[in-house]
């Protein structure tokens, strides 16, 4: 039997897997390891994947997955993607061209979970513009003035993987925390744990909101100006989804009114020839999606990716957003899988 053929696109190429994995996976595949410092454009990305019946690759490495390329590569499969959100990709033309998703759930709770942490702290204590001064980095006039979380309430849009490890933590800081999320049974997993639930105008009611929801691909921001509106004046925001959650132009405009006390995102969004002023003054905090960013979550990541690059060969994959119910018998998934 032909074995299937797996394109692996990754910034360290073998370096990514324990030698280990590696063997394993080239007793049931026929493997490719390709290392780029970047996505492959489309005329490469046709060129390594011609033939290639499985696609893994890091989100540093990975094509545009439009049409344009699915036309070009008809015998594609499946992807095997090192992450855990996927709303850059368009699942209706995957399942419209019977190409599956596998993805890494939960591998990076707890680092971003901690990360929303360190960023309400950061804007509650200054923390960060404490150092800045300290050593010359941000002018004396800029204010170290915080506030206490302990008493104060947290509101945390999506209860999912992450935001209901951020409700737990936030409760052990002494946090009041309610909650909201659109999938009733993440909503019911975090009643049960004792978080308050209820919609999201209960949430922008408290002193500080964390945006940890997943985004659907084309979807409109979460928080928008009308919903910054409704935040207590003074109030915190945190973001670690996607940045695109939250209406970049509206929390720059609510800080600067005084809306919001801060806003901190794990990305890098503001305009600083525009904009730089509050980043100085530390009242808009970026971390450049580094929040998954830990020694931890890098052994995860590459011991998971490799389990379901394996799985994926052998018929029966893990954890697939989509895949496709006539793939071919060495891709297709195992009866009881």
């Amino acid at each position: 039997m032909t074995l299937p053929r797996l394109v692996v696109l990754s910034r360290r190429g073998r370096a990514t897997l324990d030698p280990a994995h590696w063997a394993e996976l080239e007793r049931h595949a026929d493997v490719l390891v390709v290392p780029c410092e970047r996505a492959p454009d489309r005329a490469d990305a046709i060129r390594l994947l011609a033939g290639a019946d499985l696609l893994a690759a890091t989100n540093l490495c990975l094509p545009a997955v439009d049409a344009d390329l699915l036309d070009a590569l008809p015998g594609l499969r499946g992807i095997i993607l090192y992450a855990t959100g996927y709303d850059h990709l368009d699942i209706a033309l995957l399942r419209s061209r019977g190409v599956g998703l596998s993805i890494l759930p939960g591998y990076a709770t707890t680092a971003v979970a901690e990360h929303c942490l360190a960023l309400l702290f950061g804007l509650a204590t200054r923390l960060h513009l404490a150092h800045d001064r300290s050593r010359g980095a941000a002018p004396p006039t800029v204010s170290l003035r915080g506030v206490e979380l302990g008493g104060r309430t947290l509101g945390v849009v999506g209860l999912g993987r992450i935001g209901g490890e951020v409700a737990r933590m936030a409760r052990a800081l002494g946090m009041r925390v309610r909650g909201t999320d659109t999938d009733p049974a993440a909503a019911a997993r975090a009643a049960a744990s004792g978080v308050e639930t209820t919609d999201l105008a209960g949430v922008l009611a408290a002193d500080a909101v964390a945006v940890c929801a997943s985004h659907t691909f084309g979807a409109p921001p979460v928080i928008g100006a009308a919903e910054l509106a409704a935040l207590p004046e003074g109030a915190l925001l945190v973001n670690v989804a996607r940045a695109s959650l939250v209406d970049t132009e509206a929390a720059v405009a609510a800080v600067r009114g005084g809306r919001l006390r801060g806003y901190a995102v794990d990305d890098a969004v503001v305009d600083p020839a525009r904009d730089g002023d509050l980043l100085v003054q530390g009242r808009v905090l970026q971390t450049g999606h580094s929040a998954w960013w830990r020694d931890e979550t890098l052994d995860r990541g590459a011991r998971m990716w490799g389990e379901r690059m394996l799985a994926a060969v052998c018929g029966a994959p893990l954890d697939p957003v989509t895949w496709p119910e006539h793939a071919p018998a060495a891709l297709a998934p195992a009866v009881g899988a």
